[in-house]
């Protein structure tokens, strides 16, 4: 009986699964994008294409010009060149998942132990969600947002105020015709 290691089994594992190269790819995202990785997400890998859903075209034509930045650092990520062309496409990000993923990071990283909460008083757990809601904007602001200096909600843009303080309605369907 020959002994493996550990690697060998994640290289095989990589080589022969797209689930598992799928999922590294999905949980190093941003290790591969860097800062794009608010704006971007791993939708599924068909054949040797990498389908990768994109929150705005200007984000989606800095990507493209990117592209062969990522599948070098995809290549060094799963150890082969499984991925041969990414395909981006525009879409909504849910960034409430992204933000969601974020604290679990942050939570493994700190080494935070689950607590039951139903001891807590009302005034504890207040404190509780406000820290949370500190966490989750500190976050917003560090990955592209800014703060309205009217209102103080967070958006994205480059102006000083968010589109609702400049009078502007909010879209909802997008390209209609």
């Amino acid at each position: 009986m020959k002994i493996i290691s550990v690697g060998e089994m994640i290289r095989k594992g990589i080589q022969k699964s797209k689930t598992l190269r799928e999922s590294l790819l999905k949980a190093y995202w941003r290790d591969i994008v860097g800062k794009m990785e608010v704006k971007s997400e791993v939708i599924k890998i068909k054949e040797d294409q990498l389908f990768v859903k994109v929150e705005g075209s200007a984000n989606l034509h800095f990507m493209k010009m990117k592209e062969t930045i990522y599948l070098n650092n995809i290549e060094k990520l799963l150890n082969g060149k499984f991925i041969q062309k990414i395909n981006f496409r525009l879409g909504k990000i849910n960034l409430n998942n992204k933000i969601q993923k974020e604290f679990k990071r942050i939570e493994e990283i700190e080494e935070i132990k689950e607590v039951d909460h139903s001891d807590y008083s009302l005034e504890e757990r207040i404190k509780m969600l406000e820290e949370m809601s500190k966490i989750r904007e500190q976050y917003l602001l560090e990955n592209g947002y800014k703060k309205c200096i009217q209102c103080g909600n967070l958006f994205l843009g480059k102006e000083n105020k968010c589109p609702k303080c400049r009078g502007i309605k909010d879209r909802t369907v997008v390209n209609k015709y």
